[in-house]
């Protein structure tokens, strides 16, 4: 028994800081659930999505390109502060287009987003420069900081359904200055740093459909809160709804995205991937389990107002179940660098999501948009599949 925890000690260090940290959102997003109107926590979850949508167009494919490219120490710590570097200039240069559509206030969650949050750069340099100690700490540390700040907003603030945009002002000064002491601490040669800056035009023209395929991939995860806001006639409220029933069918991904983490350099060396997916496969079936008994309680007990989302719940459930299975294949053709090919796959899941998610709304509605979403990350699992074999899996 021993014997087997040590050999999963990695798993167990950085999947509880991804639980504790997920724990920590959901903590703050079933008290904004609770004690703020549907109205003001449907507007809360929209703005939310908003930032972590933009983060991704912001952080420009950065990560996945440092997790696919970064092997030795000097290329990892170069081409995360050039990829700092980057994401900045590209934060100026888009702020006049968000101060024209009166969407300036954004500018500074997003940019956080995308440097310092879990789609963001920082979090990669940890976890393929220190090790997933090292990152499970970080991620840890800056979760506390982070959901403290957002819950204190609610409990005092006016403007509660600003929580998540707002929360950015307050801590994005403190990530600065630890950014700068990380870079500080590591020496950073100007001779080394030049030769990594022609290394990373070469990459940043090379990796515009990285860039693409990531910016689909998570234009798909949110396409079902931007179709509610479009076309519903009371679409707040229906974006609440929908998140509560999302957010929990989400617990499903934690355990992918985890196991899938931890062992990224294990899957660019060996390309083994059928007895990882085994392990998955065997964690999201128990853990399902869980989140069923967890929402049944839920709705039965503190928030009966969501009681009605009850068959949303399960058709969304057994969407996440496709997009779980789908992670770790996705991130084998980003290692293997089939780039494109993944950005045909995602664009053509997109739209497929969008066409289908505007017609079934129309006949079932929230459920109209769970059902597109079955058979589109059906599709895309299945694709995904066929290539990943094609293509040396083991």
């Amino acid at each position: 028994m021993l014997k087997k925890l040590k050999s999963n000690k990695k798993y167990l260090v950085y999947g509880l800081s991804i639980i504790f940290s997920r724990g920590l959102e959901y903590f703050v997003l079933f008290y904004a659930a609770k004690y703020l109107s549907k109205q003001d926590y449907g507007t809360l979850e929209f703005y939310k999505k908003i930032i972590e949508l933009g983060a991704v167009a912001l952080a420009f494919g950065l990560p996945s390109l440092l997790l696919s490219y970064t092997r030795s120490v000097g290329s990892k710590i170069n081409l995360t502060f050039l990829s700092f570097l980057f994401i900045s200039a590209l934060a100026l240069a888009v702020a006049p287009v968000l101060y024209y559509f009166n969407y300036q206030f954004l500018l500074v969650p997003i940019l956080f987003h995308a440097v310092f949050f879990n789609n963001g750069i920082l979090p990669v340099y940890f976890i393929t420069n220190r090790g997933s100690t090292a990152a499970a700490i970080y991620k840890s540390v800056i979760s506390i900081v982070f959901y403290s700040i957002v819950f204190t907003i609610l409990l005092v603030s006016e403007n509660k359904s600003l929580a998540f945009v707002n929360v950015n002002y307050f801590i994005l000064p403190l990530g600065l200055l630890y950014l700068f002491k990380v870079f500080w601490n590591a020496d950073i040669s100007k001779r080394f740093l030049w030769k990594y800056f022609k290394l990373f035009q070469k990459l940043l023209l090379s990796s515009l459909t990285l860039v693409l395929s990531n910016f689909a991939n998570i234009m798909f995860l949110y396409t079902d809160i931007l179709i509610i806001e479009l076309i519903s006639s009371n679409s707040k409220v229906d974006i609440a709804d929908y998140s509560f029933a999302l957010n929990l069918c989400n617990m499903l991904i934690l355990i992918p995205l985890t196991m899938v983490q931890v062992e990224i350099e294990t899957i660019k060396k060996t390309k083994m991937v059928n007895a990882l997916n085994s392990k998955i496969l065997k964690n999201i079936t128990m853990f399902a389990v869980v989140v069923i008994i967890g929402y049944l309680f839920l709705i039965n007990t503190f928030y009966q107002n969501f009681q009605s989302t009850l068959w949303l719940f399960f058709v969304i459930l057994v969407a996440k179940v496709f997009q779980a299975h789908g992670v770790l294949l996705g991130s084998y053709l980003l290692v293997i660098k089939k780039f494109r090919l993944n950005l045909y796959i995602n664009i053509f899941a997109l739209f497929f999501n969008i066409i289908a998610s505007i017609l079934l709304f129309k006949f079932f509605g929230l459920i109209g948009i769970a059902l597109a979403s079955i058979l589109s990350l059906s599709v895309r699992y299945a694709l995904l599949r066929y290539f990943s074999n094609y293509f040396g899996a083991k």
